[in-house]
């Protein structure tokens, strides 16, 4: 079963949608009891990631996904802002801190003649490295809505890049992290939720 985490300031219809295509099973998450519930997470969001922390915090949601990730080993998804808040910090919240799953942090995206900011549509994407269903050096279109990605400490977790640099998707163990959103990115993004739901612990 997976939990997919609420935090009340984004619209997570467009994911629950795509998980009930998949026959995906899942509950929403909006109280640490129902963390013990489920084996894995997906955690969607959208806005600043000072609110986003603040809004984990109301919820008492902060220390139990660290726990449940850390400690318990379940698989997470991170999507846009969900994958921004596993890191230690932001320069978009000064001297807010992240869930510290991951050491690094996130940053203010480059001007670029490819994009504006906030950068919003579809951007062919590269592998790295395998990612969930994705296989190393493949290219995809998907799609992205930010204006911030994560400089990750350890640049070997980055799974896949776009434009020049930009980490699009990390992979640390059974951490997963997504800045483009695979609910809104077609057959391939449908792959990738499809293949982290079948992920079992130990085997990630």
């Amino acid at each position: 079963m997976i939990g997919v985490i609420n935090l009340g300031n984004s619209n997570i219809t467009s994911l629950t949608n795509s998980l009930d295509y998949l026959n995906i099973k899942y509950i929403i998450i909006e109280e640490a009891n129902k963390l013990e519930q489920v084996d894995k997470i997906i955690f969607p969001g959208v806005g600043t990631f000072g609110n986003g922390i603040d809004r984990l915090k109301k919820l008492s949601l902060f220390e139990p996904i660290i726990k449940e990730v850390s400690e318990n080993k379940k698989p997470i998804l991170g999507i846009c802002l969900g994958m921004q808040l596993l890191f230690e910090s932001s320069d978009e919240s000064k001297g807010v801190k992240g869930l510290s799953l991951l050491k690094g942090q996130v940053i203010n995206l480059p001007k670029s003649i490819n994009f504006s900011i906030p950068r919003i549509g579809w951007a062919e994407s590269t592998l790295k490295f395998d990612f969930l269903s994705l296989k190393e050096k493949d290219k995809f279109d998907f799609y992205y809505i930010h204006s911030l990605y994560v400089k990750p400490n350890n640049t070997d977790i980055i799974s896949i890049e776009t434009d020049i640099g930009i980490t699009a998707a990390v992979k640390s163990g059974h951490i997963y992290g997504c800045q483009f959103h695979p609910e809104k990115s077609h057959i391939m993004g449908l792959n990738i939720l499809k293949s982290f739901s079948e992920i079992t612990k130990g085997n990630d």
